[in-house]
């Protein structure tokens, strides 16, 4: 199954629990230049420094925020558009942060903004492609890699790239930030 495919269904998934979408991806636009997705990498390595997310340490866990952050500022600065993305990374041997419908379903049901919900959470830009700036970071602490400055740990992969799970591949389960407002994963401040 293709990247394209599973954002499908993760669409489709979004309608099975009446989650809001924040726009509309499909039908995906052409493809970015070489020159734009240059500017994208430069935009976001220059935010996460200017964040204080400068190494992995610093980004790993931080994948809602971060992205939240970066999807404002990639549509304010550069007019790119691009949805959060909720979903895990597969691998052969092992899952990071396996989502699943009995999972989704359980957040929604009684969500505990106490407990972290199990979910990595990225960006679909509008051209379909992957922008995921903590996966890597997280990846760094968790097997021991290493820290690494925050733009080796920037991830732009094409949406027609084949699926490899030797080399692992990120799986899409919903789409859109109401999932992570209806289980606290983000919470909206009102005055």
């Amino acid at each position: 199954m293709s990247y394209l495919e599973r954002l499908e269904k993760a669409l489709i998934r979004n309608k099975k629990y009446a989650l809001k979408l924040d726009e509309n991806l499909l039908p995906l636009k052409p493809a970015f230049s070489k020159d734009t997705k240059q500017q994208i990498f430069q935009l976001c390595a220059e935010a996460l420094y200017e964040y204080g997310y400068s190494t992995s340490s610093h980004l790993a866990g931080k994948c809602t925020l971060v992205h939240l952050m970066l999807q404002q500022l990639l549509k304010n600065v550069l007019d790119v558009d691009s949805v959060i993305t909720i979903g895990d990374r597969y691998w052969d041997d092992y899952i990071y942060c396996s989502m699943s419908e009995d999972s989704i379903s359980k957040e929604l049901e009684s969500p505990n903004i106490l407990e972290p919900v199990k979910a990595h959470v990225w960006l679909t830009l509008s051209d379909g492609s992957i922008l995921d700036c903590t996966a890597e970071a997280h990846a760094d602490m968790l097997f021991k890699r290493g820290e690494h400055p925050a733009h080796e740990c920037i991830m732009f992969v094409e949406v027609n790239k084949p699926e490899n799970p030797k080399t692992g591949y990120h799986r899409p389960f919903l789409v859109g930030s109401d999932f992570l407002i209806k289980t606290g994963m983000v919470q909206l401040g009102y005055s």
